[in-house]
């Protein structure tokens, strides 16, 4: 799968910016960002201290 611009994940992360094989992405919980590899953008979590604790526990 090709992420693009507007993109969101089962986690509350939607993709800002796509720089080749890299995404930026912004919690839509707490509006952290942060980029990772455009392959892991779907397994990816917010590791922010807001987040952090509750992600995981209501899937």
């Amino acid at each position: 799968m090709v992420a693009r611009v507007g993109d969101r994940n089962a986690f509350g992360l939607r993709v800002t910016a796509v720089q080749g094989r890299m995404v930026d992405l912004e919690c839509e919980t707490c509006g952290e960002r942060g980029t990772v590899a455009a392959q892991e953008f779907q397994s990816t979590r917010c590791g922010s201290d807001r987040c952090a604790s509750s992600q995981g526990r209501a899937e």
